[in-house]
């Protein structure tokens, strides 16, 4: 069994170590070599981001097996927009990156009730799983410093 709580700034980089994994596992293979050098830049080697996640500006949630982090999703500073969802290759298809999201959904309206909408740009590998959440493509996949994404978004009801 697991439970899912905000992660500490001492956990960040387990976070983003298990997000790298997981991405090298799953979304690699549909990139280009650019879009994996574009991920790692932009988010594991990131020291902006990194540290915004450590403050606390960029929450990321976990999911956590003991006390062995299985699942993350995390947000961009706007609490709008997600930029991270993994989940281990051990741990798929368990219902946690769904009870991470409503976890997530849950905990950012407490801080904005009026929230209507939460955006992500979808990888080809977790597009089915998004649609399956009830996002709403925004547009045809697009490919941009070689990640190819999906613009998605959630209306909250």
């Amino acid at each position: 069994m697991y439970f899912i709580r905000k992660i500490n700034s001492d956990e960040v980089t387990e976070a983003l170590a298990l997000a790298l994994e997981v991405f090298m596992q799953f979304e690699a293979p549909d990139y280009k070599p650019e879009g994996v050098l574009t991920f790692k830049r932009d988010i594991v080697e990131n020291e902006e981001f990194i540290n915004s996640c450590k403050k606390g500006d960029c929450p990321i949630y976990a999911a956590y097996d003991e006390n062995k982090i299985v699942g993350i999703i995390g947000m961009r500073s706007t609490r709008t927009h997600i930029n991270l969802v993994f989940t281990k290759k051990e741990y798929h298809r368990q219902g946690i990156a769904t009870a991470l999201f409503n976890y997530l959904l849950e905990d950012v309206l407490k801080e904005n009730p009026s929230l209507n909408e939460i955006t992500l740009n979808s990888s080809p590998y977790g597009k089915e799983f998004y649609l399956h959440l009830g996002f709403i493509p925004l547009s045809e996949e697009r490919e941009i410093d070689g990640i190819r994404f999906t613009p998605m978004k959630y209306v909250v009801h």
